[in-house]
C-alpha cells in the first residue's frame, strides 16, 4: 500500500538514545501512529531514520516539527537521520529544514544526539 508506514525503534538507554526508522510515507493518514510512538520517546536524544520514507506530505512536516519543537522545550534532542533527496526538497520547500539537526547515516545521529547529553 502507497500510504503504510512502518515504525521500528530501538533504544540505547547507556548512551540515552531512542532511534525511531520510519518506512513508508509520512502522510495525514498515518501520522496519528507516528504520533503516539513520539510519545513513548523518554530517552533525552532522538533519532529520527527517515532512509526508507518515500515521501511526506504537511501533516508530516507537522508532525516532525512538533516533535523537534516539543524536544527541544523539554531540554531534549532530536536528529533526522539519512535523510532522502525528494523528503529533504520538501522539508527545504517549506523553510522548516533549518529547525532540524540532520545526520547522513543512523549511527552518525545517534553519536550526535548521544554526545549532545554527555557531562
Amino acid at each position: 500500500m502507497a500510504d503504510s508506514l512502518t515504525i521500528d525503534s530501538q533504544v540505547d538507554s547507556h548512551a540515552g538514545v531512542s532511534t525511531l526508522k520510519l518506512s513508508g510515507a509520512l502522510l495525514s493518514s498515518n501520522v496519528q501512529s507516528f504520533k503516539a510512538r513520539l510519545q513513548e520517546v523518554n530517552t533525552a536524544g532522538l533519532v529520527i531514520d527517515l532512509s526508507d520514507v518515500d515521501h511526506v506530505d504537511s501533516l508530516g512536516i507537522g508532525a516532525l516539527v512538533n516533535a523537534q519543537v516539543t524536544r527541544k522545550k523539554a531540554g531534549k534532542t532530536l536528529v533526522l537521520a539519512a535523510v532522502s533527496e525528494r523528503v529533504l526538497a520538501v522539508l527545504k520547500g517549506t523553510q522548516v529544514d533549518q529547525l532540524f539537526r540532520f545526520a547522513a547515516s543512523t549511527s552518525e545521529a545517534q553519536t550526535l544526539a548521544a554526545v549532545a547529553f554527555k557531562p
